[in-house]
């Protein structure tokens, strides 16, 4: 049975509202609106102010009489990450387990800071690209989504100020890809939704997404410029969007040579060539997918959002992509009430459309174990009713039947008397197995190539000048440098060298830097060095080791 849901799209100057039907295969919608956002209210699909925006949704939807409580939230963000990969072709139950394994590999990211959901592609089909080590069988293709937590925290923190209760938290990518790929019948596909602040495209044949690219330019490529020109008389955005809807500003090419309209040649060239920047990005994901799919190049491109109103956007798109672009002129999949108007204003409103269809539907982890502490207390008193049940229909059993049972209960326990003796013996090995894994891990965490570095320090003392001063000493597992000054010619120092290399342990001895200068309160000269040498493995015996560790805790146990 359908019921109706307020579907719901925050963009940082306007919201979108559709109140439609859901849970149903060609939903009816009733009613689209547009209101403004607040300004500050919504920063990159996070919602900043959920309390002036909630009010404000909350206020529209009793002016059009909309009681209903259900919402879905679709999010434009471009914190909102997706990867397409395949998992093995499994039960519904195990789908999820299957696709966070995956995870990790895709998102290199703190997992904990993420809520991740996912949707399938299309049917399953034979694995024919398999990897060594890889069992044959059926795979499918899925789209995994990550969202930030307190991106989808403050949605429900918007849905509370609201009234609302949330159905799903949807992306705005999946919504547009479900609504438009009932719109492609043949030939690949490429949507192409231009927003306010970004372009969503989506490259789909077949039921099956094959490419989705998220590109920060939007409307606003346009609006910005004809702000900034007089010649426009547009001092806001919104102004200036309703003279590119209703007036010709656009060129029909990059640098076109043919004025329209009542503006300057120069002006309006201005305006179409700010549009290179999104153009040319989508023509980067044009040529990035046909260099991959290479037999199945793009065909057609359609347009939706915001920009398929802008004249003359689909003939700039076309000649410059050299693939013809056009607008849908229905919406298949979709039913619309005789009091909802048709036009091309309409198409702003897809990714809200194709919300309910198959939403992602992000959910916060407290809400997961909020529901799972429900259907573990649903689940406790079915199992209560259960056992008492069946108590109900044992007392009911004949006395045969308990007979046997009680003698398999007689036979049990005999068995575990039985076993007794050797569980003793499987505890003392287990000890055993124990101390041992200990002993090993013990060992390894202990024997390190700088174990003997007390044997070194002591080495070193004995053999190097009366004057030599160490002022720093650096090691790791496999060499010793050490920075000194001495007051004895260099000479002495090349001596000491050739005798370091000559002890057991030492090795690749070598005087890095040397420098020279008066000591202001000698006069003498004093010679600052760098000394460096290798280790050669010489660990300490355990009977040092300890002793060292007791002199160490004597001297710090009376701190």
């Amino acid at each position: 049975m359908s019921k109706k849901v307020v579907v719901v799209r925050v963009g940082t100057k306007t919201t979108h509202i559709v109140h439609m039907e859901y849970m149903t295969n060609n939903p009816t919608i009733y009613g689209c609106m547009r209101v403004p956002t607040p300004e500050g209210a919504c920063s990159d699909g996070t919602i900043i102010d959920a309390m002036e925006v909630g009010q404000r949704i909350k206020k529209a939807c009793q002016e059009k009489g909309i009681h209903t409580t259900d919402v879905i939230f679709t999010i434009d963000s471009s914190k909102i990450a997706n990867r397409e990969t395949t998992i093995p072709y499994v039960a519904k139950a195990k789908i999820r387990q299957n696709v966070m394994a995956k995870v990790p590999d895709l998102f290199p990211i703190d997992s904990d800071r993420y809520v991740f959901s996912y949707v399938l592609q299309g049917k399953e089909y034979e694995n024919t690209n398999m990897a060594e080590g890889e069992i044959n069988g059926k795979v499918q293709d899925v789209h995994i989504f990550a969202a930030p937590a307190e991106l989808i925290d403050s949605y429900y923190a918007l849905a509370d100020a609201a009234g609302f209760r949330v159905a799903a938290i949807e992306a705005d990518g999946n919504s547009v890809f479900q609504m438009m790929r009932r719109q492609v019948k043949k030939d690949i596909t490429m949507a192409v939704q231009v927003n306010q602040d970004s372009t969503l495209v989506n490259i789909i044949d077949n039921d099956k997404l094959y490419l989705q690219r998220v590109i920060p330019y939007g409307i606003n490529v346009f609006t910005e410029v004809m702000t900034q020109e007089e010649v426009f008389e547009t001092p806001d955005t919104d102004q200036a969007f309703h003279l590119l809807s209703t007036k010709r500003v656009l060129l029909s090419t990059m640098n076109a040579d043919n004025p329209q309209g009542d503006y300057s040649l120069a002006k309006r060239g201005e305006v179409t060539d700010n549009a290179d920047y999104l153009i040319s990005n989508i023509s980067r994901v044009m040529e990035y997918y046909n260099s991959k799919y290479k037999e199945k190049p793009i065909q057609n491109i359609m347009c939706i959002g915001q920009g398929c109103s802008v004249a003359g956007f689909q003939e700039l798109l076309t000649n410059e992509l050299g693939v013809p672009v056009k607008t849908p002129n229905e919406l298949d999949g979709v039913r619309f009430n005789h009091k909802v108007a048709i036009n091309s204003t309409i198409l702003q409103y897809v990714n809200c459309f194709g919300s309910v269809f198959y939403p992602v539907r992000f959910v916060p982890r407290a809400v997961e174990l909020r529901e799972a502490n429900k259907g573990s207390l649903t689940g406790g008193i079915l199992v209560f009713a259960s056992l008492m049940l069946a108590s109900i229909v044992l007392a009911g059993f004949s006395f045969l039947q308990v007979h046997v049972a009680t003698q398999d209960r007689d036979r049990l326990q005999a068995r575990v008397r039985a076993l007794e003796p050797v569980q003793g013996e499987y505890d003392r090995l287990k000890k055993i197995e124990n101390e041992y894994i200990l002993t090993n891990q013990l060992k390894f965490f202990v024997n390190r190539n700088n174990n003997g570095f007390r044997k070194t320090i002591k080495t070193l003392s004995d053999m190097t000048p009366k004057s030599f001063r160490i002022e720093s000493i650096q090691s790791n597992d496999t060499e010793v440098t050490i920075s000194a000054r001495s007051q004895d010619k260099l000479s002495s120092l090349s001596a000491l060298q050739i005798q370091l290399n000559k002890i057991a342990g030492f090795k690749d001895v070598r005087i890095d830097t040397i420098s020279e200068s008066n000591e202001q309160a000698t006069n003498r000269r004093v010679y600052s060095y760098t000394l460096t040498f290798k280790y050669v493995e010489q660990p300490e015996s355990q009977e040092d080791i300890l002793a060292e560790l007791i002199s160490i805790l004597e001297q710090g146990g009376g701190q």
